[in-house]
């Protein structure tokens, strides 16, 4: 009786091959895989807003991520500038609410606060050259110090006087947000955030976020 083959022809046993060499690499990519997702350290950030969760992920991008690109610096520039408005915003009015109420030192920057108050507080407002001379002029007046002096009475964020400080600088069209400028500047966390570095070959991966308490790690 004779006997037959498998009848797998040459080129079907190449292919066989191929498919086999292909299994091979995916199943070492994936044991590749496997062993740095169990090698990486994860953190989950939980806190209440303003909690400093967000800086200690910056901190972390400069420190062992190279920073900040051109492009991220660049899109950082409008949450600056509503850090801005929002602390002159608050303070201007939180100085008729505090009692004893504080006065402009000045009297004659009452229009100025006016301004503030009604024009920039408004959804479409735009950053005029107006608004930067009237909060310049406003944060050096003594009665709005002295309100500033008094925040610990009212909700302010903590990076008010430090971009009130830098109006001249933030106001300029050639304004390019330092390292410092991002470590400061308050956005409210929303959705989830995260980054991932490496410190002495050791792979971290940092997520934080209001939704955290939702979800976990798979």
């Amino acid at each position: 009786m004779g006997c037959f083959g498998n009848g797998l022809t040459n080129e079907d046993r190449d292919e066989e091959k191929k498919k086999k060499e292909a299994n091979k690499k995916i199943e070492k990519q994936l044991q590749k895989d496997k062993a740095i997702y169990r090698a990486t350290h994860r953190l989950l950030l939980l806190g209440a807003g303003e909690s400093g969760k967000s800086t200690i992920v910056k901190q972390m991008r400069i420190l062992h991520v190279d920073g900040f690109s051109p492009e991220e610096r660049k899109k950082k520039v409008e949450d600056i500038l509503r850090n801005i408005r929002d602390a002159i915003l608050t303070i201007t009015g939180a100085m008729s609410t505090l009692s004893p109420p504080i006065q402009l030192a000045n009297p004659e920057n009452q229009f100025r606060l006016d301004y503030i108050q009604d024009v920039s507080s408004q959804p479409d407002f735009e950053f005029t050259e107006e608004f930067w001379d009237h909060t310049s002029i406003l944060w050096n007046d003594g009665g709005v110090q002295s309100c500033y002096d008094r925040s610990h009475e009212y909700q302010l964020i903590d990076s008010a006087k430090y971009f009130l400080d830098r109006v001249d600088i933030v106001r300029q069209p050639s304004y390019h947000p330092s390292e410092q400028d991002i470590l400061r500047c308050r956005v409210l966390t929303s959705g989830i955030f995260e980054t991932k570095f490496q410190v002495d070959k050791v792979n971290f991966h940092i997520v934080l976020g209001r939704l955290l308490l939702e979800m976990s790690f798979p």
